[in-house]
């Protein structure tokens, strides 16, 4: 038994005494009845601009979700996965190439139509400084949506994170104190990336930044790490919805930001299946490699593991032929 084993075998049995079994998610990703999980994949124009229209960006935003939701009217949508009495936050990316604040605003907002009250939403990541680097707008407290990070919480201790380690699977880490005081529902709104060990950084990968040590969990292409994270019910217990910003991709050389390797995908992904959209995400990622001439991931020695392990710990469906991609506007394998 290799060290990668023993730590896998030794977290599930302690996560099982500590009553956290690998069991499906509270959000329901994964379905008895044999039904596909559902992605929606919007593409338009207004999303390829450098910057996008924010009320455009929202109406897209919208069309997504009645479309996921199978909803006339974009409250209603919405409000099949948060309530007003909700504490939302709302994981973006702010690491290298980063998530679009445009996008990750109108996803608040969005959520705000649920009668969601805009103080009772966080948009965060790990710290301050990288939320102000990648352009999004600082704001701890008064009216309106908040955003900051982790590190803001830190006269609390622990620099911002709980002071229990918290075990699932091969991990045992402290997670943010946005998710564990904060957060009734979570959000994660990831940006679809190239990731120089997983392969690909989604809506799973996003949740590193809620732990206080990543750097740990990073061999074997961060597998069964990504998927242990999430299969914690400080994350899989409070997620309700998984976007994410393809308006611009990369599709080599992440996480950093390698603007001669990304281009205008035009699009957003949302679905309730954080493993199906990272599924689909990979799809698209590959896609664009081929049609750049580019090798596979598993070419290159960095295949997407984590998908696996994902779904066989609950947390969705990883096969392609079980999902259900509903595509609006430009078609979503065009990756030209």
């Amino acid at each position: 038994m290799n060290r990668r084993e023993f730590l896998t075998r030794a977290g599930a049995a302690t996560a099982a005494v500590a009553g956290l079994p690998y069991a499906a998610s509270a959000f329901g990703p994964t379905k008895p009845d044999g039904s596909k999980s559902r992605v929606v994949v919007v593409r338009d124009d207004a999303l390829a601009q450098n910057s996008p229209d924010p009320k455009r960006v929202r109406e897209l935003l919208d069309e997504a979700g009645r479309a996921l939701a199978g909803d006339a009217r974009s409250a209603d949508a919405w409000a099949r996965w948060f309530k007003p009495d909700d504490r939302v936050s709302i994981k973006v990316n702010c690491l290298g190439f980063s998530t679009s604040p445009v996008v990750a605003v109108a996803l608040a907002e969005a959520i705000g139509s649920a009668g969601v009250a805009p103080e009772r939403i966080i948009l965060w990541d790990r710290s301050d400084r990288e939320l102000k680097a990648s352009g999004h707008t600082l704001r701890t407290s008064g009216k309106g949506v908040r955003c900051f990070g982790t590190d803001a919480l830190a006269s609390r201790g622990g620099e911002g994170y709980a002071s229990q380690i918290a075990t699932s699977g091969a991990i045992g880490s402290l997670y943010s104190r946005i998710v564990t005081d904060e957060t009734t529902a979570l959000a994660s709104a990831a940006i679809l990336k190239d990731h120089n060990l997983a392969g690909l950084t989604g809506c799973l990968k996003n949740f590193y930044g809620a732990i206080h040590n990543p750097n740990k969990y990073h061999e074997n292409g961060c597998d069964p790490f990504i998927a242990d994270v999430c299969a914690h019910p400080h994350i899989r217990g409070r997620l309700r919805i998984a976007l994410c910003d393809a308006t611009r991709s990369q599709y080599d050389g992440g996480p950093p930001s390698r603007p001669d390797r990304q281009w205008a995908y035009g699009g957003i992904l949302l679905a309730t299946d954080p493993v199906a959209l990272d599924r689909v995400a990979l799809e698209i990622l590959e896609g664009k490699r081929a049609a750049a001439k580019m090798k596979t991931l598993a070419e290159e020695k960095r295949p997407v593991r984590y998908l696996a392990s994902a779904e066989a710990r609950g947390l969705g469906t990883a096969d392609l032929e079980r999902i259900e991609v509903i595509g609006i506007g430009k078609p979503w394998r065009d990756v030209e």
